[in-house]
């Protein structure tokens, strides 16, 4: 008995510290890596970006101008989905009504599109005849591409795709904090005579601010480091993780790889003081407010009228927001692929139809299936080898001192704009670092680990809360059965859910991945960047059907993931 103990202990160590190993290795080395890329190789980059013999230090100052615009629409972004997200996140947690099950699908979607597909969908819905403004007999556009919104200084598509890509993170993380909060407070303010906004100021606005910072970090570091829809929606507009790329194809890695180190920088202080307000509960923000009477007064006034007249606008237009930027775009993109199947539907030539591009000379149809077999292989090896180092990485979490700090630290890849976290893995594993690997699909894998296993872990940890998985293992060790055996036997078996769950969203996120492949890819394209290319060498048609096909995809996708978490 002794020696088959030692034997499971000396497994156990053994375990974890090659863990312990993959995870720095394969997930935070790649990290933080482009940190220590600018300190070591500070004279190149000193040169390129701040005195250079030529443009002196214009790098520098494009640097500046990409980042307080992205910063500028990254705020604007997250504003817009607080004033509209909070009323669906509180329908949501409070209300119960036919189809809430198929809104919360439609609120979740952008969440698991490949973004390239879904920024072309929304090019096309606002830009062309073919979108919105054929359905209202223009023969262009809605809104031209370079339209921009008076006064925040925004282009108009950049920002109705970076609400899309956001909002989902806003009222799915207040909706869940709304949930949690126990609804006999707000009985209790409405029988003392509180109007329903009166209620939300006092009672579940002071509850839900750990919600309310979360989802607004969360959504603030989306909107950053989006890439793949920016890139198709841009125009001559440049944001962050675009100006990467394409610093990185213009080989200028000295400029990129400042920029990308100070977005680590930004993700870092993003991170942190979400971490020290979680684990210092609301005592940060629980200082108490009072306003002067007069203006209290005319507050509740104000509530009461809103709360009798406003309600219906209060609950529609968050409605009307989901409708017109994930709904209406989606409906567009499927709709146009049957106008463009055969034939150009304004010209009437074969050449602008999507068959001809498919399978005529361009053959873009070998294109998409080749892409396609990549992505799939791509998706499946990161994701089983980030299980590998997640399923065992969450016990750990779980069970030893310094499992808050790795969970904590686990969390940047997720934030970390993912042209800056290509840059990072290329940087590393390719000829400026290890010399390892070169550009390819062993590139993207290593990439894709990076992100996929806190996504594992996190839902593996979900499941791990919920069930109590340290007193059944207790019992399994009372009957003798070893650490190890209880872990395979009794623990696995119970977080078979989230595990699953996780392993779902792993393969959807690396299927979707487009800003950190679009660097790494080198010959071997995936599915969404295929699409980019595609747009920027104007085969809008076979660009149509690959984003059809991305979106059908996603939508399988989606509710394989609804009938797992069900379950």
């Amino acid at each position: 008995m002794v020696p088959r103990l030692k034997r499971s202990i000396s497994l156990s160590n053994l375990a974890k510290w090659a863990t312990l190993c993959a995870l720095i290795l394969f997930v935070l080395l790649p990290t933080f890596y482009l940190i220590s890329y600018v300190f070591t190789r500070w004279n190149e980059v000193n040169y390129e970006v701040f005195a250079n013999p030529i443009i002196g230090d214009e790098n520098w100052k494009q640097i500046q101008q990409v980042l307080l615009f992205s910063f500028r629409l990254s705020l604007f972004t997250v504003a817009f989905d607080l004033i509209f997200g909070i009323p669906l996140a509180y329908i949501l947690a409070r209300k119960k009504f036919r189809g809430k099950s198929l809104l919360e699908d439609i609120i979740t979607l952008p969440l698991v599109i490949p973004t390239s597909g879904f920024g072309f969908a929304t090019l096309i819905t606002w830009t062309t005849a073919t979108g919105i403004g054929g359905i209202f007999g223009l023969n262009s556009g809605l809104i031209p591409l370079d339209a921009v919104i008076p006064l925040l200084n925004v282009p108009f598509i950049v920002f109705i795709v970076h609400i899309a890509l956001t909002f989902p993170y806003i009222v799915r993380t207040i909706a869940t904090k709304f949930e949690s909060i126990e609804l006999t407070f707000e009985i209790a303010s409405r029988t003392l005579g509180a109007n329903p906004l009166t209620t939300f100021r006092k009672i579940l606005f002071p509850l839900s601010i750990s919600g309310i910072f979360s989802g607004s970090v969360l959504a603030f570091a989306r909107s950053l480091g989006e890439t793949g829809a920016t890139l198709i929606v841009s125009g001559v507009s440049s944001t962050a993780s675009i100006a990467i790329v394409r610093w990185t194809s213009e080989f200028k890695l000295a400029t990129a790889s400042f920029m990308g180190s100070l977005l680590v920088v930004i993700a870092w202080l993003i991170i942190l003081p979400i971490e020290v307000y979680v684990n210092r509960g609301a005592s940060l923000f629980s200082i108490p407010y009072r306003f002067p009477r007069a203006l209290s007064n005319w507050i509740i006034k104000f509530e009461k009228f809103a709360s009798r007249k406003l309600t219906h606008i209060k609950n529609f237009l968050p409605l009307f927001i989901v409708v017109i930027t994930v709904i209406v775009p989606i409906v567009i993109v499927l709709n146009s692929v049957i106008f463009y199947w055969s034939a150009d539907p304004y010209t009437g030539k074969v050449q602008g139809g999507v068959l001809y591009q498919l399978f005529g000379p361009s053959n873009y149809f070998n294109s998409v299936l080749k892409a396609t077999l990549t992505s799939i292989i791509v998706a499946l090896t990161s994701t089983f080898i980030a299980m590998c180092i997640a399923i065992p990485l969450s016990f750990i979490i779980k069970r030893w001192w310094y499992g808050g700090i790795i969970r904590s630290v686990l969390k940047v890849p997720l934030i970390i704009p993912t042209s800056s976290l290509g840059l990072s893995v290329l940087l590393l594993w390719g000829s400026n670092g290890f010399n390892l690997v070169k550009p390819g699909i062993w590139l993207i894998i290593l990439t894709h680990i990076v992100f996929s296993v806190p996504v594992i872990v996190e839902s593996i940890i979900a499941a791990y809360e919920g069930s109590d998985i340290q007193m059944y293992e207790d019992s399994a060790r009372t009957l003798g059965a070893t650490a190890y055996n209880a872990i395979e036997m009794v623990s696995l078996p119970l977080i078979k859910g989230g595990i699953l769950t996780g392993f779902i969203l792993s393969f959807t996120h690396s299927i979707g991945e487009t800003g950190a492949t679009f660097i790494v890819m080198g010959r071997d394209v995936t599915v969404p960047a295929l699409v980019v290319n595609m747009v920027e060498a104007l085969a809008i048609p076979a660009a149509l059907f690959t984003s059809t096909y991305l979106i059908i995809l996603s939508l399988i996708l989606l509710a394989i993931i609804r009938l797992t978490t069900r379950r």
